[in-house]
């Protein structure tokens, strides 16, 4: 229930028909898990309708891109249904089965069409920012944040139109991610009503990317390197989420080591989310760098020393 009333929240705080999608994305996505876990390779069939419904949608006049994230999830849906046999897969190897929606995202700032929309999108967002600022009285608000908002509209369009160019995919691309979590929550649900086996699950200390995860992380560096600007929000996608898994990992494997000296895994969890809630700036490259040492190193599987033998 709660599960539901959030994505219905959702659907109704967001525009038509973008709203759909806290409806569409998880019911895909769930029906793909249990379709590949009943079915196989066989469940692609979905995916591949989907596909087809996004073609169609250029004939109607809508956005192929509102339903190219429903059937790219269904693809991660599948993914995710095919390796539930046999223990299913670990955190780190689940998170790398989004990295399709990433590559969508990454997709978006250089699609036909993206900028003359995020055009239109900076200029209703000028029109509701003026109107706020109309609408506040001096005082209501503390003088910090109104001079951060009158700095905020005072910047020029080319400066505002590139930071939403950068913005938009990492918003969306977290926010369908958000959709998929809840359609295998969904999933859970569905096949515990049907009597199946629960869905795998694995600790956060297990978490380790996929040597692969490496190629999005190389790739935008080099295109932020040696390619023309307008490709760096697309290199940026790419970029942020990467290290932001490696800076999973990096917690992950702290957290691993703080519980293979003994420590109560409570202890730990509030440990961790103290030092992270206080010191987030630099914790994170901190644990990034640990992460993606992690790849060489896999700390996880050093052998012990004879004194701790």
């Amino acid at each position: 229930m709660l599960l539901a009333l959030f994505l219905g929240f959702g659907a109704l705080g967001t525009p038509w028909p973008w709203a759909a999608l806290w409806v569409v994305v998880p019911v895909a996505v769930a029906a793909s898990i249990l379709l590949a876990w009943r079915f196989g390779r066989a469940a692609l069939v979905l995916p591949a309708l989907l596909v087809l419904a996004a073609v169609g949608t250029m004939f109607a006049g809508w956005s192929p891109w509102l339903v190219a994230w429903p059937a790219i999830a269904s693809v991660v849906g599948v993914w995710m249904g095919l390796r539930e046999e046999g223990g299913g897969p670990s955190l780190g190897e689940r998170a790398w089965m989004h990295v399709p929606l990433l590559l969508l995202a990454a997709a978006l700032p250089l699609a036909p069409g993206f900028p003359a929309a995020v055009t239109r999108l900076d200029g209703q967002m000028r029109i509701e920012q003026e109107k706020l600022l109309a609408s506040v009285k001096p005082g209501e608000v503390p003088g910090s944040i109104r001079s951060m908002m009158d700095e905020s509209a005072r910047l020029p369009v080319e400066q505002r139109q590139r930071r939403l160019l950068m913005v938009i995919p990492n918003v969306m691309f977290l926010g369908v991610v958000m959709l998929v979590v809840s359609g295998r929550a969904l999933a859970a649900r569905i096949a515990a009503m049907l009597g199946w086996p629960t869905l795998s699950r694995a600790p956060l200390a297990s978490w380790r990317l996929p040597d692969a995860a490496l190629v999005p992380l190389v790739v935008g560096i080099a295109v932020v390197a040696f390619a023309d600007r307008a490709w760096h929000p697309s290199a940026l996608t790419l970029l942020v989420h990467v290290v932001l898994g490696y800076s999973v990992q990096g917690v992950a494997v702290v957290e691993s080591t703080l519980l293979a000296r003994g420590l109560s895994p409570a202890f730990v969890a509030l440990t961790m989310l103290f030092v992270i809630a206080v010191s987030l700036l630099w914790v994170l490259p901190v644990v990034a760098v640990v992460g993606l040492s992690d790849v060489w190193l896999d700390y996880r599987r050093l052998e012990p020393s004879r004194g701790e033998a």
